[in-house]
C-alpha cells in the first residue's frame, strides 16, 4: 500500500510491526498500519516522523516523499538506490554520444506527441469537439518534424511550440466540463486545472524517480532536458511519454465524473509555503490522491512489446528497465510506450 499523509501536525512512531499515527487532539483516533504492507509513503506538508520510522523506513527499502501541502515536490528519503556503476557509466558515454543523445531525445517527444495526439482523438470523438482536428493535424505534422531533427534544441523548440498547442485545445473540453482554463501555468498554478495538472506531474515524477534510483540510472543526466544543478533531467525525459498517459486522462476524468466542486480549492497558504494563488483543500486532496492510487495501482493498460495488459505502474517501471537494458546494449533502441501502436515509431 502507498501511505498518503496529509492532516498537518501529524506524527508518525513505530510500535512493534507497526506505524501509528497519531493526529493533533486528544479525541482522535490513533490509526495503525502494518509496516509490511506499506510500499511508500507521502508527506504533504508539516507531519513529523519519528528517528525509529526514518530507520525502519530505510532498513525496509521504504521511500519517502516529501511535499508541500500545496503539492510541490521537495526531495524524497530513500534506501541507497542500485549500485551498478558500470550502467552509470554508460549513461554517461550515450549522452556524450551525440547519435545516440538524439536517438533517446526523439523518442522520448514521439511517444509524448503519438499519446497525446490518441488522447485528443479520442476527446474528439467522446466530446465531439470538431475544433480538435486541425490542432490533431498540427500536432501530427509536429510528429513528422521530430523525425527529422538533427539537435537536441531544435527538437525542444518543436516541443514547446506543441505543447502551448495541445493545453489550448483542452480548453473548450474543460469548458464543456464547466471548469475554466485557459492555458497552462505552472509556478503557482492559477486555476483548479493546473492546480489538479500540476499535482498530477509531480506525482508521477516521484514515481518515475523511484524507478530511475533503482535501476541505478543516474536521474540528474537526461538526453532531451538540459542537465542543471538540483534538476532531475532523465526523470523529467521519462515523464513525457506518460503525461497525457496518466494524469491529462485523469485529470479530465475526474472532471467529467464531478468528483470535484469549487469548494474542494483554496487560495489559503499555510506559514511555510511559498506563494500558492490556488491549491486543493485537505478533502479535495483526499479526493485527488484516491483516483491517482486507482490510475497507478490498479488499472491497466495495453503494453504492446509484451502483448498484454499491464497495471500502469509496472508500465511506468517497465520503461525504465527498457532504457537500462538499451544502454546496456541488451535491447537495440529505445522504443517509448504508445497507447496506440504506430509501425516505425521510436
Amino acid at each position: 500500500m502507498i501511505l498518503y499523509l496529509i492532516e498537518q501536525g501529524a506524527k508518525v512512531i513505530k510500535e512493534s510491526q507497526r506505524f501509528q499515527i497519531h493526529y493533533p487532539g486528544a479525541s482522535r483516533k490513533i490509526e495503525e498500519v502494518r509496516i509490511n504492507d506499506v510500499e511508500e509513503i507521502y508527506i504533504f506538508g508539516r507531519i513529523s516522523l519519528s528517528s525509529v520510522v526514518i530507520q525502519t523506513c530505510l532498513k525496509r527499502k521504504i521511500p519517502v516523499h516529501f511535499l508541500t501541502f500545496s503539492g510541490d515536490y521537495l526531495g524524497k528519503l530513500q534506501h541507497t538506490g542500485g549500485k551498478n556503476v558500470e550502467l552509470r557509466l554508460l549513461q554517461f558515454q550515450a549522452y556524450f554520444n551525440p547519435e545516440k543523445k538524439l536517438s533517446f531525445a526523439r523518442a522520448f517527444i514521439t511517444g509524448k506527441f503519438t499519446n497525446q495526439i490518441h488522447f485528443l482523438t479520442e476527446l474528439k470523438r467522446r466530446y465531439n469537439e470538431k475544433k480538435l482536428e486541425g490542432i490533431i493535424f498540427r500536432l501530427k505534422m509536429s510528429l513528422k518534424e521530430v523525425q527529422k531533427v538533427q539537435d537536441i534544441e531544435t527538437l525542444m523548440g518543436i516541443e514547446g511550440s506543441a505543447s502551448k498547442v495541445y493545453f489550448e485545445a483542452l480548453g473548450p473540453i474543460f469548458k464543456k466540463l464547466g471548469w475554466n482554463f485557459s492555458g497552462r501555468t505552472r509556478r503557482p498554478p492559477t486555476d483548479p486545472v493546473n492546480a489538479l495538472l500540476s499535482l498530477g506531474y509531480t506525482l508521477l515524477f516521484s514515481k518515475i524517480f523511484t524507478f530511475v534510483e533503482t535501476a541505478s540510472l543516474d536521474p540528474y543526466l537526461g538526453f532531451l532536458h538540459t542537465p542543471d544543478y538540483g534538476k532531475p533531467s532523465l526523470v523529467l525525459d521519462l515523464m513525457e511519454e506518460w503525461r497525457p498517459v496518466i494524469v491529462d486522462s485523469l485529470v479530465i476524468r475526474c472532471l467529467a465524473w464531478k468528483i470535484f466542486t469549487p469548494q474542494d480549492f483554496t487560495d489559503t497558504m499555510l506559514e511555510d509555503e511559498q506563494e500558492y494563488k490556488i491549491k486543493l483543500t485537505p478533502a479535495g486532496l483526499k479526493k485527488f490522491l484516491k483516483q491517482f492510487q486507482q490510475k497507478i495501482m490498479k488499472e491497466e493498460t495495453f503494453y504492446f512489446p509484451l502483448g498484454k495488459k499491464l497495471k500502469n505502474l509496472w508500465l511506468l517501471k517497465e520503461q525504465v528497465y527498457h532504457l537500462a537494458r538499451v544502454l546496456k546494449g541488451e535491447e537495440k533502441e529505445y522504443k517509448p510506450f504508445l497507447l496506440k501502436h504506430t509501425s516505425g515509431s521510436g
